[in-house]
């Protein structure tokens, strides 16, 4: 038995199963809730991004799982082995590997600054002790609007990374 690509799959299983899931909770069914509930859903969205340790998990799901991914990728396709990659499980598994790493990528460049700008924006709310001003409102709503579409892109990465992966063992 080969402990270290056990362990190897066991990351990569377990951090993809958590960020994706965690992706599709979020964006299929916490965010069209706090939208739905305004005001309240806003309290809870802010409530959940400084008081839970979602928005540290994510990025280390996502990493964890990339990483693991590369390692397993490198020794599955024999070192990058072209007659491998240009075979049909190959091509599967590189788009795959292509997307989920694109996902890791997007999430880096576009969610995770969003959604610092978020919470620092909500906190800087917070400390005037009153309400928002016109213009920390519109640039509220402007990140919220970017924040969504980032996730669904996200999302619509790791799904073609998910079937990337579990349809390549059987091309």
């Amino acid at each position: 038995m080969d402990v270290y690509m056990v362990i190897l799959r066991l990351i990569h299983f377990f951090g993809g199963t958590f960020w994706v899931g965690a992706g599709i909770l979020m964006i299929w069914f916490i965010s069209p809730t706090v939208r739905a509930l305004g005001k309240d859903g806003q309290t809870f969205m802010k409530g959940f991004v400084t008081q839970s340790k979602f928005t540290q998990a994510m990025p280390v799901a996502s990493m964890s799982t990339t990483i693991s991914g590369l390692l397993l990728y490198y020794s599955v396709s024999d070192h990058f082995n072209s007659d491998w990659i240009t075979s049909a499980g190959g091509v599967v598994l590189t788009v795959g590997s292509v997307a989920g790493i694109a996902a890791t990528l997007h999430g880096i460049m576009h969610t995770g600054p969003t959604t610092s700008r978020l919470a620092a924006l909500g906190k800087q709310i917070d400390a005037q002790g009153g309400p928002p001003s016109e213009s920390q409102l519109a640039e509220l709503r402007t990140l919220q609007a970017k924040n969504a579409h980032a996730g669904q892109i996200s999302l619509a990465l790791m799904i073609v990374a998910v079937i990337g992966m579990a349809a390549a063992r059987y091309m």
